[in-house]
């Protein structure tokens, strides 16, 4: 019997434990300690003395392999020691990390719970891995650095191939002054497969709401209570126009894009399956008007959409897709 031990070491930090690709428990650490939203990187940073709550139930576990999934954050150096520490508080034999993975883990998630034979799967949120913007000599650099956004991938029980992804800097470039309009890509950026991506300093899906959460009074985190408020936008309550008016055209900006996303789907296959995943799809208002708007497709979301759902894609991942 094979015991995959999946953990994700970004905000939402999880723990998803498989014996034969079956999952037998799933964990995330702020249900232990009580620190909503946990991310390792907020305490471990520097110190690397916090003792993971989740870990004393897998104390007597000796996993065959432990699989790390975490956005981005450009530096090793920040995701490694983490990993390590981690690492110092299970029995394992081995164990795997790949920070450039991290849309491909909300696909897998999503496909494990979807049943589906094979799908396709539209990621979403507010950033996955990196990559460094273009020079005019065709090399890269290292900054201002592109992160992905939305992505197309088909999948299938064999094979997570990328279609589609959608980058923009916007993060990085706070002067708007790189790439002021998109650069749409063909290329095989990827060593087995390539995929068609665009390049922009946009703001788009999940992104969008961290741009717009402060503008509207909101903390960062609070993305699911400036999508609820949306809904009363024409009804009357003690909620300013002003928040109102800024919700709703973050709602109504990124249905569009989502609905975007979807049109593209016909230029790469004819499946009629769409999974949803990535921490956008937790808005649970614009996937039932994508529901509607695209009556002849099958969709699922994933039920951990967001980053916790990471540990399940990344433990699945290199069981099924790297063996």
């Amino acid at each position: 019997m094979r015991k995959i031990l999946g953990v994700n070491i970004s905000h939402n930090c999880s723990f998803a434990y498989f014996e034969d690709d079956v999952l037998k428990e799933y964990y995330e650490e702020d249900r232990f300690n009580k620190k909503k939203n946990y991310e390792p990187e907020e305490i471990e940073l520097g110190n690397y003395t916090y003792e993971y709550l989740v870990l004393k139930k897998f104390k007597d576990v000796v996993f065959d392999t432990v699989a790390f999934a975490s956005f981005d954050r450009g530096h090793l150096q920040i995701e490694l020691p983490i990993i390590k520490h981690i690492l110092q508080q299970v029995k394992y034999k081995k164990y795997y990390f790949d920070n450039n993975n991290h849309h491909v883990y909300h696909a897998v998630c999503g496909n494990y719970f979807s049943k589906f034979d094979e799908a396709v799967a539209l990621i979403s949120d507010g950033g996955g891995e990196l990559i460094l913007a273009p020079t005019n000599d065709g090399g890269r650099r290292s900054a201002p650095d592109f992160k992905v956004l939305q992505s197309i991938f088909l999948i299938n029980k064999k094979e997570v191939i990328p279609k589609f992804k959608y980058y923009s800097n916007k993060r990085f470039d706070y002067f708007d002054n790189f790439l002021p309009t998109e650069k749409h890509v063909k290329e095989n950026v990827d060593s087995q497969y390539p995929y068609e991506y665009v390049l922009s300093n946009k703001l788009r899906a999940g992104l969008r709401y961290i741009y717009y959460l402060p503008k509207a009074g909101f903390l960062v985190g609070e993305e699911g209570q400036m999508m609820g408020i949306a809904a009363y936008k024409n009804k009357n309550t003690d909620i300013s126009k002003e928040v109102l008016k800024i919700a709703d055209k973050a709602q109504e900006e990124t249905l569009q894009e989502t609905i975007e996303l979807v049109d593209r789907v016909k230029e790469y296959t004819d499946c009629k399956n769409i999974i949803l995943s990535g921490g956008y799809h937790m808005n649970c208002s614009n996937n039932f008007k994508l529901v509607k708007y695209f009556s002849d497709y099958k969709f699922f979301v994933d039920p951990i959409s967001y980053d916790g759902g990471t540990a399940v894609g990344a433990a699945l991942y290199y069981e099924n897709y790297l063996q």
